[in-house]
């Protein structure tokens, strides 16, 4: 293998294990509750976050089982969730654009309320 073609593979290389939050394309971490965790209905149930909305995004929005329920305009905060209904739930805190549309960049969560 050459050095032109050996450049290439590593520059390809880096873009396939450098996820794209690395390279300043944005973020969304849902901090509390854990993946998979187990909540109390009667207990005061929050969504902590931290996020980043990169070159791309301007704020982010909180779903619940695909719903949006918020809009989040801090970076970094919690929010307070509506008792669920007991069952499985998914949580989703996903980038948007000043046009409130999904920009691909997001994280979500599955948790059951007891």
């Amino acid at each position: 293998m050459n050095r032109k073609h050996f450049s290439v593979a590593l520059v390809l290389g880096l873009f396939l294990v450098i996820p794209l939050t690395a390279l300043g394309q944005g973020k969304a971490l849902i901090t509390s509750p854990a993946d998979g965790a187990t909540l109390d209905a009667m207990d005061d149930i929050r969504l902590a976050y931290e996020v980043n909305p990169g070159p791309r995004g301007d704020h982010a929005h909180l779903y619940v089982d695909n719903k949006e329920v918020a809009i989040l305009r801090k970076l970094n905060g919690s929010y307070p969730l509506e008792t669920p209904a007991t069952g499985k739930h998914s949580l989703c805190v996903k980038i948007v654009n000043k046009s409130h549309v999904p920009i691909g960049i997001g994280q979500c969560i599955q948790v059951t309320v007891e």
